[in-house]
């Protein structure tokens, strides 16, 4: 009996904790994707002063089921912020939203860099 614990307990030891770093890291990869929200730029000129007027974008709930009007200017930006004013209020540099994680330019995706 006493090998047998010192077997099993081991083993027991083991597979508990595989479970918990599966299971923290996969609770952590949902909460990430829960968190961010797409906004659609709808002027056609890039400029700091235009990224910075909560007038110019709107948020979308599918940023796929949204066309580009074919400009080389990102129109759809991914962001953790959840209204279009804490958007908006984010971005200090153009680069804010040319570089953002997912950037969609005339129906396809920049990679994250």
């Amino acid at each position: 009996m006493k090998k047998a614990l010192k077997f099993i307990l081991p083993l027991l030891a083991v597979i508990i904790t595989v479970a918990g770093v599966w299971a923290m890291r996969n609770t952590h990869r949902v909460s990430q994707k829960l968190n961010n929200y797409y906004y659609k730029y709808i002027p056609t000129q890039a400029s700091l002063s235009l990224y910075k007027d909560t007038a110019n974008w709107m948020q979308v709930i599918n940023p796929l089921e949204e066309s580009c009007g074919g400009t080389d200017i990102p129109c759809i930006v991914e962001s953790t912020q959840s209204t279009v004013a804490s958007f908006v209020n984010s971005i200090v540099t153009k680069a804010d939203v040319e570089t953002a994680p997912y950037a969609q330019k005339d129906g396809t995706e920049v990679p994250e860099q």
